[in-house]
């Protein structure tokens, strides 16, 4: 009964017109755009002060900014996109990663949580814990996962908590502040896709015993002209490829305008404001509209990559699944802006050099989870 009533109160978002990389960074941007169309002046300033201090400002949240857009709103969108450009590149560098000036900030489990989805299984509920990380980690920060390091960085952010994480504890307060901030704006944007939360097992197939690495192990095609892409891939691409200025703002107004995804009207919006909360809804869409209830087909994307299996053999995703893939992803993204926006609006509020006051104003803040939930 309790899954029935959260799938209704998500239709909604999720049946609206409308690497390990969540989204890509025009799912990004436009997630920290719709937040930026919600905000006052006031606060977007606010923010943007936040932001200068950052490390990496000129190499990486300044990069490519168009002429003709300013810095403090070019600086806020590419915020959003930081996490996913300090990724270490996959050809071996000379630089050890841990002392590189970029790379040493890039924390690959910060990403994700794998719930463990068994294909077929009735129980849309969140499970109790995800499964561990494999292979097991040394690093004490990196054994952590995405709703642990959501909550984490804004309350780093609104100065409630402590940094316990290399390299980031060797930062001035405020580069601190921006480094998480940054985290703040990724994180919003990543819980939001399905299968940053869920990952498929299958304990008769060895290579999903451990999961499937939320679709990257999984191999689909959109039609029988296209090649085989993962299915990670896929989810991540939804709203198109290309980050370009116009399309962003073109993108971010259209769903901030779209009545079906008005948050007044959005039950999730409304009654889901902790992070366990927005990937429960990622993991109830993952089972139903992702792997289908465990119906989906698919193939192993090692067999399509050593040739094992012929890219004709791999299975075609129907046209109303596709169609429902691009309408929920544009439903989680105009969510993400939504929520990342009020979390923005309370940390200006609630910032002491902006003269910010907590009375009478609701706080998206953490609380523990019920004893059934994992916290950690």
């Amino acid at each position: 009964m309790r899954s029935t009533r959260m799938l209704l109160s998500l239709c909604i978002v999720v049946m609206s017109p409308m690497t390990v990389r969540a989204w890509n960074d025009l799912g990004h941007m436009t997630v920290a755009r719709i937040a930026y169309d919600q905000l006052s002046d006031a606060e977007r300033s606010a923010i943007v002060g936040m932001l200068r201090p950052h490390p990496h400002l000129r190499e990486i949240l300044l990069k490519d900014r168009p002429a003709h857009v300013s810095e403090d709103e070019w600086l806020f969108m590419r915020a959003a996109t930081w996490p996913d450009h300090v990724r270490p590149p996959r050809v071996s560098s000379h630089e050890p990663v841990k002392s590189h000036p970029i790379y040493r900030f890039h924390h690959a489990t910060w990403h994700y949580a794998d719930f463990e989805y068994q294909a077929g299984q009735r129980e849309s509920t969140l499970p109790r814990k995800p499964l561990p990380h494999h292979p097991s980690l040394h690093n004490p920060a990196d054994q952590t996962n995405i709703i642990e390091q959501l909550d984490h960085s804004y309350l780093i952010v609104r100065g409630t908590e402590r940094e316990y994480s290399e390299p980031e504890i060797g930062l001035a307060p405020s580069e601190l502040r921006a480094v998480r901030l940054c985290w703040l704006f990724h994180l919003i944007g990543d819980i939001h896709q399905p299968l940053h939360i869920a990952t498929l097992t299958d304990h008769r197939v060895p290579q999903l015993q451990h999961g499937d690495e939320g679709g990257n192990k999984l191999a689909i095609r959109i039609d029988h002209s296209t090649a085989p892409r993962k299915l990670h891939a896929f989810w991540d691409d939804q709203l198109g490829t290309h980050a370009n200025y116009n399309k962003v703002v073109s993108l971010a107004e259209r769903l901030s305008r779209d009545p079906r995804l008005n948050p007044a009207r959005t039950p999730a919006f409304q009654n889901h404001k902790l992070a366990w909360q927005f990937a429960e809804e990622s993991y109830q869409i993952a089972k139903q509209s992702v792997y289908l209830d465990g119906h989906l087909q698919f193939a192993l994307w090692s067999k399509v990559e050593s040739h094992e299996l012929r890219e004709t053999d791999v299975p075609v995703i129907s046209p109303q699944a596709i169609t429902q893939a691009h309408e929920i992803a544009e439903g989680r993204i105009a969510l993400a802006g939504f929520r990342l926006a009020e979390r923005l609006k309370f940390i200006v509020f609630r910032d002491p050099s902006h003269g910010g006051s907590a009375q009478g104003m609701a706080a998206p803040v953490r609380r523990d989870r019920p004893p059934t939930r994992y916290v950690r």
